[in-house]
């Protein structure tokens, strides 16, 4: 009997960032509601699936994906920013073109 495994538990907030438009995932977001204790596992939790989604970073070659994120008392935001890096090591970002 094959083992059928689920998506795990943070992964449903990663896919909503990455298929958010450009710009409402840099501006808008997505937030989730917990407990302030949990942020810090939630934002590990989350960073780790960003991590192990290598289609989504092959799919941006060469541009490059970070993910920012905020915090108001039990809401914790993320947005994640596409860049296109330049030859001095900063990035561009949609916006600059």
């Amino acid at each position: 009997m094959p083992l059928v495994l689920g998506p795990r538990q943070y992964q449903p907030i990663w896919n909503k960032l990455k298929a958010l438009p450009a710009k409402q995932a840099a501006t808008q977001g997505v937030s989730v509601t917990a407990p302030r204790v949990l942020h810090k596992r939630i934002l590990k939790a989350v960073v780790k699936e960003k991590w192990l989604d290598v289609g989504f970073k092959l799919q941006l070659e060469p541009k490059y994906a970070i993910m920012y994120h905020s915090r108001s008392g039990s809401i914790l935001t993320f947005y994640l920013r596409v860049y296109f890096p330049n030859h001095q090591g900063c990035p561009y970002t949609e916006d600059d073109f």
